[in-house]
């Protein structure tokens, strides 16, 4: 299975957790924007608290699951780890792949407050849980 394709075509929306200079943790809701077979790259607004605590700490954590009936009915995903701040590197990629940003960021000044970051590094874990017993597989990346 490619986990990261299915991080970002399946699961797309996740819980994302980060902690602040003095250690508290945050969560909000990210899109996983896009993949290269290395890594996934995640997009934020330089304005958002989220993107000073992602450059500043890097610690991030993503936890997301597919729709289902029920329970017994979903695939999901965990990856702990560091990101890296690339600033506009690959973000023609990820808009392109992505095309409401521009519904979200309809201005050119908008979107130039766009930065892109990557997991350099991170271990993740897939759950699938529709089938039994449980299938479940561990992943990294490393950039």
């Amino acid at each position: 299975m490619d986990y990261l394709k299915a991080l970002v075509e399946e699961i797309h929306s996740v819980v994302v957790a980060t902690v602040d200079e003095t250690g508290h943790p945050h969560t909000a809701v990210m899109d996983m924007m896009w993949e290269d077979g290395k890594t996934v790259y995640l997009l934020t607004a330089d304005f958002k608290p989220l993107y000073k605590r992602m450059k500043e700490d890097g610690r991030v954590a993503v936890t997301g699951m597919t729709q289902g009936a029920g329970t017994m009915d979903c695939e999901s995903f965990s990856l702990t780890g560091q990101v890296e701040w690339i600033s506009k590197e690959h973000l023609g990629e990820l808009l392109e792949a992505n095309p409401y940003m521009y519904d979200i960021y309809p201005t050119e000044e908008g979107r130039s407050h766009l930065q892109v970051f990557r997991f350099k590094e991170a271990v993740g874990d897939y759950y699938d849980l529709t089938q039994l017993p449980l299938y479940q597989a561990r992943f990294e990346i490393e950039v």
